[in-house]
């Protein structure tokens, strides 16, 4: 395993532990699951997020 590959998995798990890549799975869920309406902007996320929980559709 060559160092660089360690370090992007090393970022990864930081990220996923941190809840950075929070948005990016929600997205992801969205566009697999609700399929009628479009996902929320970021800032719309962080907001929810911090208000309530996200829920879907």
């Amino acid at each position: 395993m060559s160092v660089r590959h360690l370090l992007a998995r090393l970022w990864w798990y930081i990220r996923e532990v941190a809840g950075e890549n929070s948005y990016d799975h929600y997205v992801a869920h969205q566009r697999q699951h609700c399929r009628d309406g479009s996902p929320l902007t970021r800032r719309e996320f962080e907001h929810l997020k911090t208000a309530s929980p996200v829920r879907c559709c």
